[in-house]
């Protein structure tokens, strides 16, 4: 997937760590953004958030870095409008009650319905856990699906 300074969220930080300095370098996120070319621009777009160096080298010898984000390319849904057109009649509510609870908030399951927002991975895991729960027989359908970095 290409990736575009727009698509990164508003001061995600930078980590200019060498991968002498970090073993995960290749493959984090943090990393890959410094790659990316800069605008030339003097608004606050060239005004970046950094993960302090001295932090890094701290870590020599110490495990992995609590700020590493795999840029592995995650499988998000985009909409389940027809999600609970299977599901019997009688568990139905039960089933969309449920669904609802594995969002943090009722506009999240209402704004990922409509496909407005993509549902994560760890959402879509949850989902599918209820519908093993209350209609084994079933999987949770979505509309269509996006290849995304999970930020």
């Amino acid at each position: 997937m290409k990736q575009n300074r727009e698509d990164i969220p508003f001061e995600y930080a930078h980590c200019f760590a060498t991968d002498g300095q970090c073993p995960q370098r290749s493959g984090c996120l943090h990393a890959l953004i410094t790659e990316l070319p800069m605008k030339t621009s003097q608004y606050a777009s060239n005004i970046i958030t950094a993960i302090d160096p001295r932090y890094i080298a701290s870590l020599h010898g110490k495990g992995g870095c609590t700020f590493y984000r795999s840029s592995d390319l995650k499988r998000y849904a985009c909409g389940m409008s027809r999600m609970f057109d299977a599901v019997p009649s009688r568990i139905v509510s039960e089933v969309r009650r449920c669904v609802q609870n594995c969002f943090t908030c009722r506009s999240y399951y209402f704004a990922s319905r409509k496909g407005k927002r993509l549902i994560s991975p760890a959402e879509q895991a949850e989902i599918a856990s209820v519908f093993r729960a209350l209609c084994p027989e079933l999987r949770p359908i979505y509309d269509s699906f996006e290849e995304r970095y999970e930020w």
